[in-house]
């Protein structure tokens, strides 16, 4: 559109070369028109190239949703693989297409070109794309208006360098480990959060309760044995009074004997509670389970377990759903009395809808690893869930059911940026 300068130009020189025919005047206005033109092609190009790229935008969320939700699914490993191949392709190759197709060739909306005379069968792809970049637009939103619940009263943390800390290399050679050494790599910084949560339906006994929360330790050789014990020593120096894992342990099956020196070491009075993830599914997962089962470990896995602490019933269980097992069945289900408090362990945040109709008060979870790459004021892009990045990680509140979603502490691929690595200590109060 033209703007007022040059119009503005046009009435104050046009008027007078009418009025004098004056051709000094004419020639002029002339000069400004063919500016104000060319001012408006140029434009009208940059209007299309930010078209195009918003139409990139929209493709590239749409495999992305896709590609989230199938890392939500029970599907092993090798599949998953191809999937992602293809992802990354698509999300390369379109936009490269697009430009080059729509912007240059035909009907090349970048060299002059009008959309109407764009191909029928770009249509219906466009409008999808438009639809994509709407649904990136409200992740965005979701991301920049997420609060934490008022449930969550407190919260600091320490920031530690493990390698910094320790003194020595601890990049060894697992898969995927050259990227562990990436500039800006935030793998070896990790946080220990301390949060505080208040429980509606927590006795006033057990005002105080620390849980030590643990997720995704991910075995592979990749980050050495020393980084995990170094952390494993510092949980235990939290002192919880219980301590809680929430599945994916091993991705290279001879790290098992990791398990001695790592959560070998970790001690709770009312006991460690385990369930395994889909990396341990894509293992020999039974074995894995009787490894640490072995070490005094409790599972919890398609099951509940009761126990008595200051004169009130805890209830914990455990879902490896949908990868291994079946969500367990509370008390009330069977006709048995309920407990006083309800702690779910859950590997994936996918089954928080479900917890909420069980009445769960608690639910602990990982699987998602805050996404492990945050981009600036986009936040998390892929994450392993049907809900995409909803619940990549923090605190969530919904019904009566409070849901702590760790980051947790590896991952096959070492890499985090703007997302580090976390383990929890958290402080549960009484709400009465």
């Amino acid at each position: 559109m033209m703007n007022l300068v040059p119009l503005w130009c046009l009435v104050s020189i046009f008027i007078p070369a009418f009025i004098t025919y004056d051709a000094a005047g004419c020639a002029c206005l002339c000069f400004i028109c063919s500016e104000v033109l060319l001012e408006n092609k140029y434009m009208e190009v940059w209007i299309n190239g930010l078209i195009l790229i918003m139409f990139s935008i929209g493709h590239a969320e749409l495999w992305i949703t896709f590609l989230n939700r199938t890392h939500a699914l029970p599907v092993h490993e090798p599949s998953l693989k191809k999937t992602r191949h293809i992802t990354y392709v698509m999300l390369l190759g379109f936009p490269i297409v697009l430009f080059v197709a729509v912007g240059l060739y035909s009907p090349g909306v970048l060299r002059g070109g009008e959309w109407s005379q764009l191909a029928f069968w770009w249509k219906p792809v466009l409008i999808l794309c438009s639809l994509g970049f709407l649904g990136f637009l409200v992740s965005v939103f979701r991301h920049l208006v997420y609060r934490v619940p008022r449930r969550q009263s407190e919260s600091h943390s320490e920031m530690i360098d493990i390698r910094e800390r320790l003194g020595h290399e601890l990049i060894g050679d697992g898969p995927y480990h050259y990227l562990a050494g990436l500039p800006f790599n935030e793998i070896f910084s990790v946080e220990f959060s301390h949060k505080t949560f208040v429980m509606d339906r927590l006795p006033t006994a057990w005002e105080g309760l620390k849980i030590l929360h643990l997720s995704d330790l991910h075995f592979s050789g990749t980050l050495t044995r020393d980084y995990f014990c170094e952390l494993c020593r510092i949980g235990r120096e939290s002192k919880p009074d219980l301590i809680i894992f929430s599945g994916d342990l091993v991705d290279q099956m001879h790290c098992l004997d990791w398990l001695d020196e790592t959560l070998g070491q970790l001690e709770a009075p009312l006991g460690r509670y385990f369930i395994l993830g889909n990396h341990d599914w894509n293992q020999l997962s039974e074995q894995i389970r009787t490894s640490l089962s072995g070490l005094g470990w409790i599972d919890v896995s398609s099951q509940t377990i009761q126990l008595e602490h200051a004169g009130h019933s805890l209830l914990i269980a455990g879902t490896e759903v949908p990868w291994m097992g079946q969500h367990p069945e509370l008390p009330a289900q069977v006709g048995e009395e309920s407990a006083d408090f309800q702690l779910l362990v859950s590997h994936t945040p996918d089954n928080y809808y479900w917890a909420c109709s069980q009445g769960y008060d608690l639910v602990l979870a990982g699987h998602t690893h805050g996404g492990q790459v945050r981009l600036p004021f986009i936040g998390p892009v892929f994450a392993p869930s049907v809900h995409g990045t909803r619940y990549t990680s923090g605190t969530f509140y919904r019904k009566s059911t409070l849901m702590h979603v760790s980051r947790g502490v590896s991952g096959i691929h070492p890499l985090r940026f703007l997302c580090r690595p976390e383990f929890s200590l958290l402080t549960l109060l009484t709400g009465r």
